[in-house]
């Protein structure tokens, strides 16, 4: 239930668990997405390189769209429990459902299969976004506290790394268990086919993956509507108009802090997803580690989960921007190493860790610094439009999934993938490693190159953040003020008597 009274600043332990937990079941079935999608459409649905590239490309693409349009109608959401709440409650079962389909393999032919994943990936990327946007835009009507908010955002953060391990860990190890006999045909002769009978065993295990994903969901997202509470007013007490989506896009767009910091996350979301998403094609090709997968990817989200802590203390003593540069600068570094990596186990996990290690900060930072953006725009404007701002912010993120993928389809096509094969060209191998490292540490140098023309400082937001706080107070104090003068006039005025007819 939404609640009409301003919070108290500081937001109870067990509220912060409950909202993160949202973000943990939704995380997982993204990283599932993001790391196994194209090996998924690849290996199992036995779909070509252009095709499963459409899919997922034309998804990202749908997602990118639904963003601003779902922060914008978020903003006009008026219910008696609130703003976010509706949406959550809405897309929960359809989201279910939707991911429970998209690891299905109809058996029709090539044709109506590709048909058939891109109605249901494009449909399931929509409705995770809206439900993204929602969850994320929460935490600006939870509290108005600076500190608070950023506690919040790390804890989402948190539940957002520990999400991908636990999603990676189980679906992993289910889809490694359902998919030994695939891997003994491949090690018997590397020129071989997959069999019939063990591609289907091996899609009983994404099956049975996606119906303990379809639970967890279920179960954390209840528990995040059914243990937070949210304000009917926006933390910025909005005096937003019922103007035109692209008239407050425009709008928006026109905040030069807002403009710096979507360029530093599309660049960054850019370098990450460049690695997130082939990294399960990198160890099985390139370092020829295939029945190693699963073990890799988890050492890597072990390790970014573990880094959250580690980056909010270096964020609250040295400031965000300061924070971001040094990850950054250290990423770029292991991005550039990646390509010189041998195949061998014991150079593959530590380097894994290490990435891991710096995948934290680009979750963490960039989302909590929008919320100082949204203050110093709120200051600057005298309104506030907190869904539309995380709509939009998500828009580019997801921009920077979709730029990252469509190159990577390109990319396989040129170098001669071919689906369903146990082992690849060496064509396959050096594009990987060039799509895994050197692309990734350019789009590094760009997010640091905006990072250092992005103007909000430590001293200004503490200071925005503050003078806002006052407003509120001096809002709220007048209109105690105004109420009580009312409640006295009605007791000392007797009205207009009634005309006697």
């Amino acid at each position: 239930m939404a609640t009409k009274e301003t919070p108290s600043k500081t937001v109870s332990l067990c509220e912060k668990i409950m909202y993160a937990s949202a973000t943990f079941s939704t995380d997982a079935v993204t990283s599932i997405t993001a790391m196994y999608g194209n090996i998924f459409l690849l290996e199992v649905a036995q779909l070509p390189p252009l095709q499963t590239s459409g899919i997922i490309f034309s998804s990202l693409v749908c997602m990118i769209v639904t963003s601003p349009f779902a922060g914008y109608l978020i903003d006009r959401t008026e219910t008696r429990w609130g703003k976010v709440k509706p949406w959550l409650w809405c897309t929960l079962p359809t989201q279910i459902v939707l991911y429970f389909m998209a690891w299905y393999v109809p058996n029709v032919s090539s044709e109506w299969r590709f048909v058939y994943y891109f109605v249901v990936w494009s449909s399931a990327e929509v409705v995770q976004c809206c439900y993204a946007v929602a969850n994320k835009c929460k935490v600006m009507y939870m509290t108005t506290d600076t500190k608070e908010r950023d506690s919040i955002t790390a804890f989402r953060s948190a539940a957002q790394l520990f999400g991908l391990v636990v999603g990676v860990g189980y679906h992993g190890q289910i889809v490694a268990a359902y998919g030994q006999e695939l891997h003994s045909d491949c090690t018997a002769s590397s020129n071989s086919t997959v069999t019939p009978a063990h591609l289907q065993k091996q899609r009983e295990g994404y099956m049975i993956s996606a119906g303990v994903t379809g639970c967890l969901l279920l179960v954390t997202t209840l528990a995040s509507l059914l243990g937070t509470t949210e304000r009917l007013r926006s933390a910025a007490e909005e005096t937003t108009e019922k103007e035109p989506i692209f008239q407050s896009v425009k709008e928006i767009l026109s905040h030069r802090p807002f403009r710096y910091l979507q360029c530093i996350d599309l660049f960054f979301w850019m370098a990450v997803f460049g690695i997130e998403a082939n990294i399960a094609l990198f160890v099985q090709y390139s370092l020829g580690l295939g029945d190693q997968v699963q073990n890799v990817l988890l050492i890597f989200l072990v390790f970014s989960c573990a880094g959250v802590p580690l980056w909010h203390l270096l964020m609250t003593h040295w400031g965000k921007k300061s924070t971001l540069a040094l990850a950054a600068t250290l990423f770029l570094g292991f991005a550039l190493s990646l390509f010189f990596v041998p195949g061998l186990l014991y150079a593959a996990l530590p380097l894994a860790a290490f990435g891991g290690s710096l995948f934290a900060p680009f979750v963490l930072i960039p989302w909590s610094m929008l919320p100082d953006v949204i203050d110093d725009y709120t200051l600057e404007r005298g309104n506030s439009k907190e869904s539309l701002f995380f709509g939009v912010f998500a828009f580019f993120s997801n921009m920077g999934k979709a730029i990252s993928q469509g190159l990577t389809a390109f990319a396989l096509k040129l170098s001669d993938y071919k689906t369903g094969r146990c082992s690849q060209p060496t064509s396959v191998s050096l594009t990987l490693r060039v799509l895994i490292s050197i692309c990734p540490a350019v789009y590094s140098a760009f997010g640091l190159l905006f990072l250092s023309l992005y103007p909000i400082t430590e001293h200004g937001r503490i200071s925005t953040n503050k003078f806002l706080e006052k407003m509120r107070l001096f809002r709220r104090d007048k209109e105690e003020v105004s109420t009580k003068a009312s409640s006295s006039k009605m007791k000392t005025d007797p009205g207009t008597p009634l005309l006697d007819r």
